[in-house]
C-alpha cells in the first residue's frame, strides 16, 4: 500500500487532509479547464478487468499452447513454438511488443533482400515468422475480446473518467483522447453513455479508416431565420495509437484499415492491425500509425495545453519523445495518474521503471504527479489516487450538469417502461 499523494515538480503534498484534497480538486479543475485537453489512457487501466500483461513473452507460456489460444494445425503450431523457445534470451526478459516488431523485421528483410534473417545462431525465415507472429496476435486477440466483455458495472471507472472529460465548457475545443491499448473498453463505455465520438472512420457497413474526418465536428441548425448553427454537446476524438481488434488491413491497392468485428480466419491473424510494425519508430512513417501520432504531437503541442495520462508507465520512448517536446512550450502542463513511483536502488541504473520518478526528480512545476494505490491478495490495484478506479470518482472534477442528463435519461427510461396493472383494491 503506497499513501496517497501528489507531486507539484518534486515537492509532495500528501493527501490526507481535507483542505489538501480540495487543493488538489481546485488544481486539477483549473488545468482541465485549459484550451487544449488531450488524454493519454494506457494498459493501466485495462489491468484491473484482466487485460493480458506483455512485458515478458515467456509468461505466456504454458497458456498459449491451449485452445484458444494455439493455432489449429499442429504442424504450423509447433514450427511457431520452436521459434518462440529459440528467440526467447536465457537472461532477462523479452516483450511481446519487442518480439513482434523482431517477427514483423524478418519479414520485411526476407522480402527486401530475399534472403533469411539471423539472429546469433538461430535462423528465422519469413514464413516461420509469420507463424510466430500470428500465434502471438491470436493470443493478443483472444485475450482482448474476453477482456472487451466485461460487464457493464465493471465499466464503470472508465465511463466516469470519460463522463468527467465531456464536462469541459463547450466553448472549449473537444477533448482529444488517445490510448495506447488494444481492447475496445473505451468504445464500449462511450457508447454506454450515449456519447458521439470520432474514431477516425467513416461509412456505416463497410467502415474504412480516413484519417481527415478528425477534422469534421458535429452541428444542429439554429431556429432563427439568419441561419445560425450550434454545435452538438458532448463529442470527442478517440484515437488508438497501436491499432486495435477490430481493425484489419485490407490488400487491396490502397491497402486500406477496415473495423471488422468478427474473429478471424486462423491464416487472418497477421493482418490484425494491434501493433505498429515492422519497427514501431519507423512504422511511424507509415500509414496510418503516422497520422495517428502525428494528431498526438499536434494537439499536444497546441498552446496552453494539459496531457492527462492514467495508466500509462512512460515506457514507450517514442510517446516519451513527443511529450517532452512538449514540455519546452511554456504553457503546456503534464498530468500523471500513476498508482506508485518506482525509484531505483543504492547504486542502481535508471532504467524504464523509473521514467516517472526521474520526471519527479527534475522538479520541472508543470508536471503534476498523482500517485497511491492499495492492493487486493492478488496483486491488482484496488482504489488510491492513482488508480482509475478513484482518481475517476473522487479526485477528476465533476459538474452537476451531466449529472443532471443523466438521470434525466433514466428517468425517461423508467417513464417509458411498461406499468404494471393495478388491482382491484387500488382502483376501489
Amino acid at each position: 500500500m503506497s499513501a496517497d499523494i501528489y507531486y507539484l515538480g518534486a515537492e509532495p503534498s500528501p493527501l490526507n487532509t481535507e483542505e489538501a484534497k480540495e487543493r488538489l480538486i481546485q488544481r486539477l479543475r483549473q488545468y482541465v479547464e485549459l484550451r487544449n485537453l488531450t488524454v493519454l489512457i494506457g494498459n493501466g487501466c485495462s489491468i484491473p478487468l484482466g487485460a493480458p500483461l506483455i512485458s515478458d513473452a515467456s509468461a505466456l507460456i504454458p497458456e498459449i499452447d491451449k485452445p484458444p489460444y494455439r493455432l489449429i494445425d499442429d504442424t504450423r503450431h509447433v514450427r511457431a513454438r520452436a521459434l518462440l523457445d529459440r528467440l526467447l534470451p536465457q537472461h532477462g526478459i523479452l516483450g511481446v511488443e519487442p518480439l513482434l516488431t523482431v517477427l514483423a523485421h524478418a519479414q520485411a528483410n526476407e522480402q527486401l533482400l530475399h534472403k533469411s534473417s539471423k539472429l546469433g545462431d538461430t535462423e528465422v525465415t519469413a514464413e516461420d515468422a509469420q507463424l510466430l507472429e500470428q500465434l502471438l496476435k491470436k493470443w493478443l486477440f483472444q485475450r482482448c475480446k474476453t477482456l472487451t466483455a466485461a460487464s457493464d458495472e465493471d465499466l464503470r471507472f472508465h465511463e466516469q473518467l470519460l463522463r468527467r472529460i465531456l464536462l469541459r465548457s463547450t466553448t472549449l475545443p473537444r477533448a482529444k483522447v488517445f490510448t495506447t491499448n488494444y481492447d475496445l473498453l473505451l468504445e464500449r463505455a462511450l457508447d454506454n453513455l450515449g456519447v458521439l465520438y470520432f474514431d477516425g472512420f467513416i461509412g456505416t457497413i463497410n467502415r474504412t479508416l480516413r484519417t481527415e474526418s478528425y477534422h469534421y465536428d458535429l452541428y444542429y441548425p439554429g431556429e432563427t431565420t439568419e441561419g445560425r448553427v450550434s454545435r452538438v454537446d458532448r463529442v470527442l476524438h478517440l484515437y488508438k495509437l497501436h491499432g486495435s481488434i477490430n481493425w484489419r488491413r485490407r490488400i487491396t491497392r490502397t491497402d486500406d484499415v477496415v473495423i471488422d468485428h468478427t474473429t478471424p480466419d486462423e491464416l487472418e491473424y497477421g493482418n490484425v492491425m494491434i501493433y505498429p510494425s515492422p519497427l514501431k519508430v519507423t512504422e511511424m512513417n507509415g500509414y496510418p500509425y503516422a497520422e495517428m501520432f502525428r494528431h498526438f504531437s499536434a494537439h499536444i503541442h497546441q498552446p496552453q495545453s494539459v496531457l492527462l495520462t492514467i495508466g500509462y508507465k512512460f515506457v514507450d520512448t517514442h510517446i516519451n519523445r513527443l511529450i517532452y517536446q512538449a514540455l519546452s512550450i511554456p504553457s503546456f502542463v503534464l498530468i500523471i495518474v500513476t498508482p506508485q513511483l518506482t525509484s531505483p536502488d543504492k547504486d542502481q541504473p535508471v532504467d524504464d521503471r523509473h521514467e516517472i520518478w526521474r520526471l519527479k526528480e527534475t522538479a520541472n512545476k508543470r508536471i503534476l504527479i498523482i500517485t497511491g494505490a492499495t492492493k487486493d491478495d492478488v496483486g491488482q490495484y484496488t482504489s488510491g489516487a492513482g488508480t482509475v478506479q478513484d482518481f475517476s470518482t473522487m479526485w477528476l472534477p465533476d459538474i452537476t450538469e451531466l449529472a443532471v442528463e443523466s438521470r434525466a435519461r433514466e428517468e425517461a427510461r423508467r417513464a417509458m417502461a411498461p406499468l404494471e396493472p393495478h388491482s382491484n383494491h387500488d382502483e376501489d
